[in-house]
């Protein structure tokens, strides 16, 4: 009797001793952001914030941690407590580009952190200034064979960077690669006429293309984008192998509870449904992905990282 009695105390004081999952959540849930207010990746995380925040019946707060190219913020909440409640709003360069890219990163995307939910694609565009007199891409290869072409990036590494490469790779294209500190320069410089190209995300691009500034010539993603329907792919203009875009996705650190995973995944596809957020998504460019559980996201990141390192490798490209 004494030893069951023990046992059943011991097991009783082990039950105890664990965290009461199912109440999750109890306080306010953080998003980290790895870049700066205003971009992308916030505007999107913070729509999301607040849809989930009705779903989850607690706030959702939204923290910028930018630097390093988002490798502040992976790596902060790669090393975060294992319980759901900081959880990363992140992009593509720090989920499948920068393990490539940087030789010391601290932090492994594929095996540090747990994919919760893919929000959306967005394609990259090709943009030239109206006064380069181009309107297709052939016409572009044409004067790149003439003279060459200088192309403005947000940076070395980045999409911006290495869907140049890409395209210079497929088409023999003489591409002068100039980084900027980001999406806004590289615009600036493009509408300057101090380059001649840019490839930049089709949300970043909408207002300089819809108010005139700027040309789109082309989509680097296999699929035409309905915000942009009458522009055609680079495919469709005879230039293949070329599928680019940055998606967005949320992810906790690897090792949270499996209730709190699924209660994750639950409220995310929940808002995914939500007719509002849908459309706010997708006026802003987004492609929603139709299959969106975890293992859908672990499975797209695997493969993109191997594309990626593949592209950063022919590009010579590396950041210490």
């Amino acid at each position: 009797m004494k030893k069951t009695m023990f046992a059943a105390l011991a097991i009783l004081a082990t039950v105890a001793a664990q965290p009461v999952w199912a109440d999750f959540p109890e306080r306010p849930i953080t998003f980290v952001v790895p870049y700066p207010p205003g971009g992308p990746a916030d505007l999107i995380g913070r729509a999301v914030a607040v849809e989930m925040a009705k779903v989850a019946g607690q706030a959702i707060v939204v923290e910028n941690r930018a630097g390093a190219g988002g490798n502040i913020a992976g790596d902060y909440v790669a090393r975060a407590n294992k319980d759901g409640y900081t959880l990363l709003f992140g992009s593509s360069p720090v989920l499948v580009i920068n393990p490539a890219l940087y030789k010391n990163l601290k932090f492994n995307p594929l095996t540090d952190f747990q994919p919760i939910a893919d929000f959306g694609s967005l394609p990259n565009a090709i943009l030239v200034n109206k006064a380069l007199g181009v309107s297709t891409v052939p016409q572009l290869l044409e004067r790149d064979k003439k003279s060459g072409l200088a192309y403005a990036s947000a940076g070395s590494g980045g999409t911006t960077h290495l869907s140049g490469v890409l395209f210079a790779q497929k088409t023999g294209a003489n591409l002068n690669h100039i980084p900027y500190k980001g999406s806004g320069p590289a615009l600036q410089a493009l509408l300057a006429n101090q380059v001649e190209v840019t490839f930049t995300d089709i949300f970043t691009a909408k207002p300089f293309v819809e108010s005139g500034q700027l040309q789109m010539l082309a989509l680097t993603t296999s699929q035409r984008s309905p915000l942009f329907p009458n522009v055609a792919t680079l495919a469709e203009q005879g230039v293949k192998g070329v599928d680019i875009s940055v998606f967005f996705a949320l992810l906790a650190p690897s090792g949270i509870p499996e209730a709190t995973k699924k209660k994750l995944s639950d409220w995310s596809q929940k808002v995914l449904q939500d007719p509002q957020l849908r459309k706010q998504l997708e006026s802003r460019g987004l492609n929603i992905p139709a299959q969106n559980t975890p293992e859908d996201l672990a499975a797209k990141m695997k493969k993109e990282s191997a594309q990626w390192a593949d592209i950063v490798r022919s590009s010579g490209a590396s950041i210490d």
